[in-house]
């Protein structure tokens, strides 16, 4: 089930991990959340999302707080090996139950 290119891999593995943008690429990749997936959250162009994963720009401030939050979701889930799961529908249903379980 990857969604992800090894360019892309290798792209988040090679940019600063000290900014926001990179570590949440990082979790959606080993979380394997779709790209358009996160732009849709959070109303966004898949091409600024790529951005944030790579480093080639900050998160704007308004973007941060629920940056923040998605992550620590995804990182939650890895943790209990719950994530990546087989389909995007079961992902799905793995976030939206984490994230009622704050």
């Amino acid at each position: 089930m990857a969604r992800y290119s090894k360019k892309m891999y290798d792209l988040v593995a090679e940019a600063p991990m000290s900014m926001l943008g990179v570590q949440f690429g990082a979790a959606c990749i080993d979380a394997q959340i779709p790209v358009q997936v996160v732009a849709k959250w959070l109303g966004v162009t898949r091409q600024g999302v790529y951005y944030w994963f790579t480093g080639v720009t900050e998160v704007a401030e308004k973007h941060r707080a629920k940056i923040e939050s998605i992550r620590s979701i995804l990182l939650r889930a890895l943790d209990d090996n719950v994530l990546p799961a087989d389909d995007l529908a079961e992902a799905m249903k793995i976030i939206k139950t984490y994230r009622g379980a704050k």
